[in-house]
């Protein structure tokens, strides 16, 4: 079976272009979503505190069905789901710091970057 790399490190990337893409007109967009991704880019980069996993667990569970949108609630279930899917990983993470694979980008996304229009 072939072995995940960069699993914490991508999935900090997909939300951080989820965050950054979003219409902040509500709560979960403005603040939810920044606060989920800049967890995950913590784990990724091997600077998580002890209790970010049930931080992370925590706020996830705060987004969905309060936002103006379905937007968070997306972004929500992608976080919940690498907690899940990834838990190895997450663990590994955790205790012994970033891979060497957290900087190899696998999956093409566009800048995370909020459009001008929008700043």
């Amino acid at each position: 079976m072939r072995r995940r790399t960069g699993t914490a490190a991508e999935t900090a990337r997909i939300l951080a272009y989820l965050a950054g893409q979003s219409a902040r007109q509500c709560g979960p967009c403005q603040f939810g979503l920044p606060a989920v991704a800049e967890d995950f880019a913590l784990l990724a980069a091997g600077r998580a505190a002890p209790d970010l996993r049930s931080r992370l667990h925590r706020r996830s569970a705060l987004l969905p069905d309060r936002g103006a949108c379905r937007h968070p609630d997306g972004a929500a279930r992608l976080a919940a789901s690498a907690l899940r899917t990834f838990a190895d990983d997450v663990d590994r993470h955790l205790t012994h710091g970033a891979c060497p694979a957290a900087h190899r980008r696998q999956i093409p996304l566009p800048p995370a970057t909020p459009p001008e229009h929008w700043r």
